[in-house]
């Protein structure tokens, strides 16, 4: 009884955290631009919508499955439906305003229903980002070929300028910066000497962390099966744009938009979801600016983005309710049979 009454809770804390952010993205819109995009919802072709949601889950269940597949070179097996429910509670955290959380609440799930261990289990999870930036930079590059004229200003207004001011103290304290390098690297080097040695202390305790989170890091150069982790990766960022650009034939004004166009408004849109939780405000904006340029109507500009959006937005959420209520209900004897490392 009481672990349905903290699921119950844990449910209506994520349903009622979801219904705020949608309010406090809508708050800032005017009663001209809530009607046009009331309209253009009314309008859609709402099969299109339900594709792009379908194609989101099998991008998510590969997601699970790569996952899965690195979380193997360090010696554990656990179950797909464990880590498709840790990837999807994962994302619905990410829309909380507080960085990471969701990589955290992931590793966290597993920590508890597999007994993989905290840290290797993040530092899998660190790595997974570090290929997802290889992807998303391998998505502006061809952005960069087949839509450079259009995407030049976009890229200095929403990554170049805001990076140059991000990394401007390399420039101003350019003594302070190295001596932060040098003590990193040496830290690392320390850090290398010293991760064997044995200890009860908290130095001790600390190296074992770190040694950990560097194991998980390590994941995707033991991958045993690596044409099947390329083909995840590849398959998983395929169904991400696909399931986007399905979205511009659910309103007219939009269905004449092709690839070139497509990978643009991806691509920009992309750095949104990066940028803030769930992408919520900075993501409207973006592929609004993006398509205005491809002379799309104001208020279609306005619409298509909250449509892509609130499909994701309702599938995550609904999956990731689904998980919470699903995880103790099949892991009944997690306690006993959840698997040790090899």
């Amino acid at each position: 009884m009481k672990k349905h009454l903290i699921t119950g809770l844990k449910v209506l804390v994520f349903l009622s955290l979801g219904l705020f952010l949608v309010w406090f993205a809508l708050r800032g819109i005017d009663a001209k631009q809530q009607e046009d995009a009331k309209t253009a919802f009314r309008n859609a072709n709402y099969s299109w919508v339900i594709l792009s949601v379908a194609l989101g889950i099998l991008s998510h269940v590969s997601r699970a499955a790569r996952w899965r597949l690195m979380l193997e070179t360090l010696g554990y097996k656990p179950k797909l439906s464990n880590t498709f429910f840790a990837v999807m509670i994962g994302y619905m955290a990410n829309y909380a305003p507080i960085p990471r959380l969701g990589e955290a609440s992931r590793c966290g799930i597993l920590t508890r229903y597999e007994k993989i261990p905290f840290t290797e289990s993040f530092g899998s999870v660190i790595a997974e980002r570090l290929i997802d930036v290889i992807c998303l930079f391998v998505v502006f590059v061809i952005t960069f070929f087949v839509q450079f004229d259009k995407i030049n200003g976009l890229a200095h207004e929403y990554v170049i300028n805001p990076m140059t001011l991000k990394f401007a103290f390399i420039g101003v304290h350019p003594f302070l910066t190295a001596l932060a390098l040098f003590i990193c690297i040496a830290g690392f080097v320390l850090f290398l000497k010293m991760r064997n040695k044995a200890g009860t202390g908290i130095i001790s305790k600390i190296l074992r962390i770190l040694s950990g989170f560097f194991e998980g890091l390590k994941t995707v150069k033991n991958i045993k099966k690596p044409g099947l982790f390329i083909g995840h990766t590849i398959f998983i960022w395929l169904m991400y744009y696909v399931s986007m650009h399905v979205c511009f034939y659910a309103l007219a004004e939009t269905s004449h938009l092709g690839f070139s166009e497509g990978i643009c408004v991806f691509a920009l849109g992309t750095l949104g979801v990066v940028f803030t939780p769930g992408g919520l405000g900075a993501y409207h904006v973006i592929v609004q600016k993006v398509l205005l340029l491809f002379a799309i109507s104001a208020p279609i500009a306005f619409a298509f983005p909250w449509i892509v959006w609130s499909a994701s937005f309702v599938l995550i959420i609904v999956l990731g309710l689904v998980s919470l209520i699903l995880l103790p209900l099949l892991n009944k004897d997690y306690a006993s049979s959840a698997p040790n490392a090899s």
